[in-house]
């Protein structure tokens, strides 16, 4: 008879903060962690995570309907209550963007468990700007300015870019939703370490967590989300202004994600781009508010806060590439796709062919809830009058998440 673990470690990101590259190590060695008593669901037969949160919270792809998704939240959630180990983590940066609704829906699956929430938390300065270049990877074509410029102004929240990245990177009010079912000793912050750390060092922090042996998983990663330079990502951004929209989510990640952005990766340049000097002030300003809040919560903490800081850092600004720079990069992209084409061969299927997850009305009235917040949400970019409307509703999720919490403070766990 199988038993359910008795702790759930939610990793819930944050965005950009070395997710990735933890994710990859951890799937790379899964018999490894089964050895040490923690199960981390996925492989061949297994539900995958990433389609396990976006059943969750009814999310869709942009533009196609993946029917692997639907019903696979139920399927994780059966084989973590099923594994008989110790205990189970799970890895999924979305989870930051959970409702009230699916915080609670989340903890309320492992009724027999203890759900402990970790949350990676990255300097903002660094954040900044990789997830801008995320953003134009992911099919946008806001300038760097145009970005930083939205994100400092609080008048802009209601609207993308700053929606979005506000919802990933308001680590405070991320983590007040999960204690408003989580008690706050159970909430860990684990701060990524400023360079020149080694990865290592945050695998070390994280392990501290969840309870295992990180120099047991000595399986080497597959796959990992690869950085391109300033030119290699201002010429990504103008071929998606090029594209106009015209690929769906799917297509985009497999044109620009898998191929463009890892082919320019090994060609990019060794310096890196860094936060331009006039940012600086705004975003230490913002950091040093969320240090504070942070610590004021009261959170068990791995590492230290003060690594939340931003330093200036040497590097090149994220717009300065020049014309002849863009000319060779865009070249250099072209010659490498077209020896790719050259050299392969393309598998045709259709999306979702070979879902193994019964699909559920739950699932779909989950996904059927999305679409209309996304289209809500792409009216209140278009539109001022819809853009007041959306941070009313921002508005009404604050004042709920705090209303919520202060509720789960007066009936602590015991």
């Amino acid at each position: 008879m199988t038993t359910a673990p008795a702790k759930v470690y939610a990793h819930i990101g944050l965005h950009k903060t070395g997710t990735t590259y933890l994710q990859n190590v951890l799937r790379a060695n899964r018999e490894a962690l089964r050895r040490q008593q923690v199960e981390f669901v996925g492989g061949p037969g297994q539900p995958a995570q990433a389609f396990a949160v976006w059943d969750l919270q009814g999310r869709r792809p942009r533009g196609t309907d993946d029917k692997r998704i639907a019903g696979s939240w139920q399927a994780l959630v059966e084989a973590i209550n099923g594994s008989g180990l110790r205990s189970a983590l799970v890895s999924e940066e979305r989870l930051s963007l959970s409702t009230l609704k699916q915080v609670r829906r989340f903890v309320e699956a492992f009724p027999e468990s203890d759900v402990e929430v970790l949350v990676t938390v990255r300097d903002l300065g660094r954040v900044a700007v990789s997830a801008w270049q995320e953003e134009v990877k992911n099919d946008k074509v806001w300038t760097w300015r145009e970005f930083s410029t939205a994100i400092r102004d609080p008048e802009r929240v209601a609207q993308n870019p700053a929606r979005d990245f506000w919802l990933r990177q308001d680590v405070v009010k991320i983590c007040e939703s999960w204690e408003t079912v989580v008690p706050t000793s159970r909430v860990h912050v684990v701060t990524v370490p400023q360079s020149p750390a080694p990865p290592e060092m945050l695998l070390a922090r994280f392990a501290s967590v969840v309870g295992f042996a990180p120099e047991a998983l000595t399986e080497e990663p597959v796959w990992s989300n690869e950085t391109v330079g300033v030119a290699a990502t201002e010429v990504i951004r103008r071929l998606n202004e090029r594209l106009d929209g015209r690929l769906n989510q799917r297509q985009h990640d497999k044109v620009v994600k898998m191929a463009i952005a890892p082919l320019l990766a090994h060609n990019t340049e060794p310096v890196r781009f860094a936060l331009p000097p006039e940012d600086l002030p705004w975003v230490t300003e913002r950091a040093d508010a969320i240090i504070a809040g942070l610590a004021d919560r009261g959170y068990p903490v791995v590492g230290d806060l003060a690594e939340l800081r931003p330093e200036r850092r040497q590097g090149r600004r994220p717009d300065d590439a020049t014309e002849s720079e863009l000319l060779d990069t865009s070249l250099d992209a072209l010659a490498l796709l077209a020896e790719q084409y050259a050299t392969s061969w393309w598998a045709r299927r259709r999306p979702g062919k070979g879902s193994t997850h019964k699909s559920d009305l739950a699932g779909k009235a989950r996904g059927a809830v999305f679409r209309s917040q996304r289209k809500a949400a792409e009216l209140a970019d278009k539109n001022q009058a819809a853009a007041r409307a959306m941070g009313v509703v921002l508005k009404a999720r604050d004042r709920a998440r705090t209303k919520a919490r202060a509720k789960n403070v007066e009936t602590p766990d015991l």
